[in-house]
């Protein structure tokens, strides 16, 4: 058997093809963009609305909406053992992360220039995203910790319960610590002459190096991490290899924690791996919404119904007062601090096994 067929075995050939439609989809129209218009793949402008963004924004959304239908039919099945009641906490935990985000898109309507006060460099939200983070990663330490003094039996345990959290760990890490330039304006300290040169804003961190192409990859990656992989859960639970790495797949509560995020997308709205994120986004969240009210969740149906009407009036408020914002960037910052309470989440689930798994694993508390 070819090595492809050994690696990709038990993926569901739907969801194969949909992951592989969507990204030449995404690759095809940004290489016409940047041969056709000289748009680079990776940019930071204010959104366009001319007839053939309006055509892209079609395409964005027809190929998110392949992608989640790959996945839905687990969800919208009558029965799925795996899928398991939310926690009151995570109840609440949503409800108030929704309501942030409706205030902070209020903001941007009433008062551009509080928006951007908020938004600033070395400011609350900057320091918050950093802190969710860094918090994150010690929960994750923590679990490193707590398995080894409970000791660690064969190769597999060993790189599940310590390398992998380790590894997590030390991602966390680095993306906190990029998020406030390694404490640059806390502690004083110049940036080299050597990266000052190459960094885009003369600042002690890396990802200023290239903002734009940073921005996009840290969007989409943690997007298709903390989003669309907890709706791909069910179905991937048939992939043997996927089953190893099932306790590190965010659940739907993160999902929605992180969803929010997608809203402030105004800058980054004319890049279509990121207009679909935002469609895949609002789809999943019906998705879920409509898993609940089959299943009789009717808290949880009303709050991922709540969610995804956010997100969809939320956009277009953020697209019709964007052009007041003070700063076009400044909209990062809030998509950012939403990113960071999803990765918070997912730290603090695995961490202190507080959180039912969609996955069929049992590393939760039981309801």
């Amino acid at each position: 058997m070819p090595k492809s067929a050994t690696i990709f075995s038990g993926i569901p050939a739907q969801l194969l093809i949909a992951t592989i439609v969507v990204g030449v989809g995404m690759a095809a129209v940004s290489l016409l963009e940047y041969t056709a218009f000289d748009w680079h793949p990776a940019r930071e402008e204010p959104a366009g609305f001319t007839p053939y963004h309006f055509g892209r924004m079609a395409v964005s959304a027809l190929l998110a909406i392949i992608l989640v239908a790959a996945c839905a039919k687990p969800w919208l099945a009558e029965q799925l053992p795996a899928r398991k009641k939310l926690w009151p906490a995570e109840m609440r935990n949503g409800i108030v992360v929704a309501a942030i985000a409706a205030a902070a898109v209020a903001i941007l309507a009433w008062n551009p220039n509080l928006f951007h006060w908020f938004a600033r460099e070395d400011n609350v939200l900057e320091w918050l995203s950093a802190l969710f983070i860094l918090i994150g990663a010690l929960f994750f330490l923590y679990a490193a910790a707590r398995s080894s003094r409970q000791g660690v039996s064969g190769p597999g345990k060993f790189f599940s319960t310590l390398l992998i959290p380790i590894g997590f760990a030390g991602l966390f890490f680095l993306i906190g610590m990029e998020e406030i330039s390694w404490g640059q304006r806390l502690l004083g300290f110049e940036t080299p002459e050597s990266l000052a040169e190459r960094n885009w804003q003369q600042e002690f961190n890396f990802h200023n190096i290239h903002t734009d192409l940073f921005e996009l990859a840290y969007y989409l990656g943690t997007g298709a991490f903390l989003i669309i992989l907890p709706l791909a859960a069910p179905p991937l639970r048939s992939w043997p290899a996927f089953d190893f790495f099932a306790d590190f797949v965010p659940n739907r509560s993160v999902a929605m924690l992180t969803a929010p995020g997608v809203i402030f997308s105004y800058g980054h709205w004319n890049l279509v791996p990121l207009q679909f994120l935002t469609f895949a986004t609002l789809f999943a969240m019906l998705i879920f919404a409509v898993s609940a009210k089959r299943d009789g969740r009717t808290g949880e149906y009303r709050l991922f119904g709540a969610v995804a009407a956010l997100i969809a009036i939320g956009q277009l408020i953020v697209l019709l007062y964007g052009p007041q914002m003070l700063d076009v960037p400044d909209a990062t910052e809030f998509r950012e601090l939403f990113i960071s309470i999803g990765l918070f989440a997912f730290a603090a689930y695995y961490a202190f096994d507080v959180a039912a798994p969609d996955t069929g694993k049992s590393k939760a508390k039981p309801d």
